[in-house]
């Protein structure tokens, strides 16, 4: 027969469980209802502010501040922005090519090999001479170009590439993709403007593991050491990208031509021209 003190015991245990297991259940009721309560302070907090900065145009932190009476030390105007602001050149020649068509690679894609004799670097005397223009906004930029000593009908290709001098990098624009390079060169002169698109264009006609490392410019071209590309996940797509890189002295004009289709027929890297002096 059960002891009427063991069964009291008993009794006491199951109701201090029970109201262990209430507190607890009020205790996360309430750490619920004040994380709702905390959701819904930040959520009229943030709607106050959205409509403040839908009534106003901005959303305003402290007091208003007064403008600066300070004057720009350069005159404003803003019909400046089309006008040309950087200016680069290159001087093009065979000896700034980073290989004899000799040492093309084994494995290189048919569209990159040379269909006609090839003369060594020091034996062409292929020459250009390279402007090219940036405008204040970066929306545009225009590339003018003179030739001596080459063939137009032999020219197959002409790029803008991002990379070291001494070596090879991807193009970050494609002149063949604008027109007929050989009737652009016709007289030994080729003029034409460079916008986004261009850019775009390029990237955009990557395909399989031969356009990644070909087509478009990495962002970081710093990446691009020693000869080795990397397939980087952004590439440069805006005229802004490719002046900076203009900037570091790592874009350079490369015109190829039949006999020499791989490296080049004349490479020149661009530098920034000083118009003040």
């Amino acid at each position: 027969m059960e002891n009427p003190s063991d069964q009291s015991s008993t009794q006491d245990n199951e109701k201090n469980s029970k109201m262990k297991q209430r507190r607890q259940l009020i205790a996360r009721l309430l750490v619920i209802i004040t994380v709702i309560i905390v959701l819904a302070i930040f959520s009229i907090i943030n709607f106050a502010q959205d409509d403040d900065s839908g009534a106003h145009g901005q959303t305003m932190i402290g007091d208003a501040r007064a403008e600066s009476e300070r004057e720009s030390p350069i005159p404003l105007n803003v019909d400046l922005a089309s006008n040309i602001g950087f200016v680069y050149q290159a001087f093009p020649s065979p000896q700034q090519e980073s290989g004899e068509e000799e040492d093309t690679p084994r494995l290189t894609p048919q569209q990159f090999l040379s269909t006609a004799p090839s003369v060594p670097r020091e034996e062409r005397s292929s020459r250009a001479h390279v402007v090219l223009e940036f405008t204040n906004d970066l929306s545009r930029a225009y590339l003018h170009v003179e030739i001596a000593n080459i063939n137009p009908e032999d020219i197959v290709m002409l790029h803008l590439h991002c990379g070291v001098p001494g070596h090879l990098g991807p193009i970050i624009v494609d002149f063949g993709m604008m027109g007929d390079l050989q009737e652009y060169f016709a007289d030994g002169m080729f003029s034409i403007e460079i916008t986004n698109s261009d850019l775009e264009m390029v990237v955009d006609s990557a395909s399989g593991i031969v356009g990644g490392f070909t087509a478009g410019c990495p962002v970081d071209v710093s990446g691009l050491v020693e000869g080795i590309l990397t397939v980087p996940s952004d590439k440069i797509i805006t005229i802004a990208g490719m002046e900076r890189v203009a900037s570091q002295g790592e874009l350079y004009f490369n015109l190829h031509t039949s006999g020499q289709t791989f490296f080049g027929d004349t490479r020149g890297t661009f530098y920034l021209v000083d118009m003040q002096s």
